[in-house]
């Protein structure tokens, strides 16, 4: 009995262990280029290779069918075959997919969203999308293509200055972040696409989340948070040039050079390239520069990666928008008139915008991001960072007295008569640094990571005379009618979790603790000095169901509170116009800085969503209800560069549904469609006309909020040749909240 179980075991042995050969091609997954120099791993033999120039590989060995063929390459995600998959003689054909910004592996698994795993709302457009896609547009103009987004360009091209909302919510109130850094000005919120322009030609992912915005990722985020990822790996040589010839002599010129994987450790690229247009609206034009330069050097256990992008930007200022009338007259909606006005006679009186009013502003990046892989269970990844900008905006000041400008006796200077022709030049002088540090800690449930983010901003902001005539004799050049020094500091902490309850529920859970202070200081002529202090508590939850492994449902709930931008407290580049500190005051007039007029805003975010994958359909469902004490809205006034001013309204409310459907034909035809239907009300509110007086809002539509967005898009691609058409539709929205 012994010899025939014996005989048995030597049989199987022949039959599943026994010299094989196989064969394999390691292309990349995107371009199909062959990989060379991957490495090729039978890990229960210990025997491997490495493959050729030709991304080629042999190996012939006693091998068992069950065995493990482990590929890896400088970064490339590792894949694992089994021997059973390889047809003897035959060559198998393996693509290795590119790890996404290969020195923050914890920033693309805390922030980006899987589907059909977590339990938000997104959208993603990877880099082979942005290469069938992108032109020259501006980012708000290339994400408009996204549900529950809408944008406006200042200029009527997508290029230059362009502004983008999601669920109507402006892009002060959504967090924008580069490789996990944040882009939002800390004191203006905003966020100028135009001092980094062409980025998306060095993008490797985009991910936008709709609704209240991640923790791992600085700002709190009131209406989304896009977060985009630059990478450059090749992992061969390359050169490029490319340029691009379109209407108003708008033209883009570019060259980029790869340097591949060289030493297996190291690897380079660089992007120059120049944007030119006479503009779309009269005296639009720009002159747009950009770089992007990036270094890698990757070690068994720690990647570095250096980043410097940015570029020197000038074009000729547009900040009013046009008239209703104008809207459909194709003459007069492309111009830019420093005044417009008209009379029921439909007669217009208007002022063309000077030849001197223009803005030049040069605003570098500088990245170092680490990521130390101390064990098989934790990583440390580590983001410094450093920006200094620095810049300024002539416009047109015509109707600035001896007042506004403070030529006055009481500050040394005699003018009897006001200035005329005046071109105001606002300067701004800017640093922001800061270090993100996250360590991400695999457990048996799933995933724990930890970081911080510790920013500190200070700035300079003067208001001089450009030009003028009938100034007063002697006066100096460096003559300045305001000057004051703003300065954020910002301490955030964070702990984000992602468990597998079982294999059909996973669970997120977030808590952020964000401390922020503003300063204002050194104010001339009136010597306002103060400080803000605010501790916010930002909390999230959210269960994701497989109920199939076609359809999956989650349910997620958010509270987030933001405050207002450093211009709602006090906006002190016109105290010569009037402005004053917006906190309470005394009877004698002397402010308390302890006790703002305007309240940061905080939302509750609940959100109900289904995801159908059922190849080659895929369609979605998300239901949003927020509830806002204190939102910052537009007010229906404009400053004097045409942006909305904003306030607090007491409650709000935005609800809404939106859906998506995606059909692949085939490889080369998809249709995609989107549509959201929301209801943006004010639940309690009134405008204080004076101490008696007010108005009730109080069921009102909240400005910039449309009640309907469709879009659709039909993309074809055959052989190199690609047909992208796109279409949407956009419902009413007003104003103003009366």
């Amino acid at each position: 009995m012994e010899k025939i179980i014996f005989l048995f075991f030597i049989t199987i042995t022949i039959l599943f262990s026994q010299e094989k050969i196989i064969r394999g091609k390691i292309i990349d997954l995107v371009n199909n280029e062959p990989l060379q120099f991957a490495n090729v791993i039978i890990t229960e033999k210990q025997i491997g290779t490495s493959t050729n120039e030709n991304g080629e590989f042999v190996i012939t060995a006693e091998l068992d069918l069950n065995d493990i063929v482990k590929i890896s390459y400088v970064g490339y995600e590792e894949k694992q075959i089994l021997i059973s998959e390889f047809v003897d003689n035959k060559q198998k054909i393996i693509p290795l997919e590119r790890k996404v910004l290969l020195s923050q592996t914890v920033l693309i698994k805390s922030s980006l969203g899987k589907q059909g795993e977590t339990p938000i709302s997104f959208s993603k457009i990877s880099k082979n999308e942005i290469e069938d896609t992108y032109l020259i547009q501006d980012i708000p103009d290339y994400l408009n293509m996204l549900p529950s987004t809408m944008f406006f360009s200042e200029g009527g091209s997508g290029i230059g200055y362009n502004y983008l909302t999601i669920r109507g919510f402006e892009q002060r109130r959504i967090s924008v972040a580069i490789n996990g850094i944040v882009q939002n000005d800390p004191e203006d919120h905003n966020v100028y696409y135009v001092d980094f322009p062409d980025l998306l030609e060095s993008t490797e992912l985009i991910q936008v989340q709709r609704g209240a915005g991640t923790g791992v990722i600085g700002y709190p985020a009131i209406g989304g948070s896009i977060n985009i990822i630059t990478s450059s790996f090749s992992s061969l040589p390359k050169f490029e040039f490319n340029s691009i010839l379109g209407s108003d002599n708008t033209r883009k010129y570019g060259i980029s050079v790869s340097s591949g994987l060289v030493d297996k450790k190291y690897s380079f690229y660089l992007k120059l390239s120049q944007i030119i247009s006479t503009g779309y609206r009269q005296a639009n034009w720009v002159d747009f520069k950009s770089y992007h330069l990036s270094a890698v050097r990757y070690d068994e256990n720690f990647t570095t990666q250096i980043n410097i992008y940015g570029g020197p930007i000038k074009d000729g200022l547009t900040y009013y928008g046009l008239p209703k009338f104008a809207i459909k007259n194709k003459e007069l909606r492309r111009a830019n008139y420093s005044y417009w006005s008209a009379d029921e006679n439909g007669y217009t009186w208007t002022q063309d915008r000077r030849v001197g009013e223009k803005e030049e502003f040069f605003q570098p990046h500088f990245e170092i991001l680490n990521e130390f892989k101390i064990g098989d269970k934790v990583i440390l990844n580590s983001a410094l960072f450093l920006v200094n900008g620095e810049g300024f905006f002539d416009y047109e000041g015509s109707w600035a007295d001896t007042s506004y400008l403070r030529l006055t006796k009481e500050n040394g200077i005699t003018s009897t008569d006001n200035p005329n022709n005046v071109i105001i030049r606002a300067m701004v002088e800017n640093e922001q640094w800061g270090w993100i540090p996250r360590m991400s800690l695999t457990t048996n449930f799933g995933e724990l990571i930890f970081g911080a983010e510790l920013r500190f901003h200070n700035s300079v902001h003067w208001g001089g005379i450009a030009y003028g005539e009938n100034l007063p004799i002697g006066l100096n050049e460096d003559y300045k009618y305001y000057y004051y020094e703003g300065g954020k500091d910002i301490i955030n902490f964070f702990a984000h979790g992602n468990f597998s309850l079982s294999n059909k529920i996973n669970l997120l859970t977030e808590l952020q603790f964000a401390y922020h202070k503003y300063k204002l200081s050194d104010e001339k002529y009136i010597g306002t000095d103060f400080e803000i202090k605010d501790l916010f508590i930002n909390q999230r939850i959210g269960v994701n169901y497989k109920v199939t492994n076609d359809l999956t449902a989650f349910i997620s709930f958010a509270r987030v509170t933001r405050e207002p931008r450093l211009k709602n407290y006090y906006d002190a580049a016109e105290s010569s116009g009037g402005e004053v500190p917006q906190f309470e005051s005394n009877m004698i007039g002397k402010f308390d800085f302890t006790k703002p007029l305007v309240k940061p805003e905080t939302m509750y975010d609940i959100e109900l969503g289904t995801n159908y994958n059922f190849s080659p359909l895929v369609l979605s469902a998300n239901l949003f209800y927020m509830l806002f004490n204190d939102e910052i809205v537009k007010k229906g006034q404009l400053d004097r560069f045409g942006q909305p001013t904003t306030g607090n309204v007491d409650k709000t409310i935005h609800t809404g549904i939106e859906l998506t459907a995606n059909y692949l034909l085939s490889e080369n035809f998809e249709i995609m469609l989107s549509g959201t239907y929301s209801k943006n009300f004010i639940s309690k509110g009134f405008y204080y006309i004076d101490d008696i007086d007010k108005i009730n809002l109080s069921n009102n539509t909240i400005s910039g909020s449309p009640d309907l967005i469709i879009s659709g898009n039909i993309k074809f691609k055959e052989k190199g040749f690609m047909v992208n058409l796109f279409t949407k539709y956009v419902g009413k929205f007003y104003s103003d909240n009366y």
